[in-house]
């Protein structure tokens, strides 16, 4: 009986370990392309960091971000099961690692009055730290708009 018993706690424990707290299972990455699936996201471009670019709305003309640039966005983040965790509008310097590194490299590719979707593992947000809401170790969606930059 102990044996069964055990043996029924491993399994358990395997389960567990193997689904994700956003309903998606297996390693980050798997999580990501799950989700990718999930919603029939079409991607304009995946980084070598893991970085997935949305690009949702285009502005030929708007002005090309530069790092050092004080860059103002409306924004949007989610985790991959849809909570949003924050929204609003804020200003930063671009690429000085005044805010995650996804948020930094994300933007980067953007045009002044352009909207993205950024999808990035924890490795280019919080890593494994729980940041408020925020789970460890979770991949991170967020919805951007480049209001201005100077």
């Amino acid at each position: 009986m102990s044996k069964i018993t055990s043996f029924i706690v491993l399994l358990f424990s395997a389960f567990l370990l193997s689904c994700d707290k956003d309903g998606f299972s297996g390693s980050e990455d798997s999580q990501i392309q799950q989700y990718i699936e999930s919603k029939n996201i079409v991607i304009t471009e995946k980084t070598d960091s893991g970085l997935i670019y949305i690009l949702t709305e285009e502005n030929l003309d708007g002005e090309s971000l530069e790092r050092g640039q004080i860059v103002g966005v409306n924004y949007a983040g989610r985790l991959l099961n849809d909570k949003e965790f924050d929204s609003g509008s804020f200003s930063f310097q671009l690429g000085v690692g005044r805010v995650v590194k996804g948020f930094d490299e994300g933007i980067a590719k953007m045009r002044v009055g352009e909207k993205a979707t950024i999808i990035f593992p924890s490795s280019l947000g919080y890593g494994n730290q729980k940041q408020n809401s925020i789970p460890k170790n979770s991949p991170l969606v967020f919805d951007i708009e480049v209001l201005g930059a100077n």
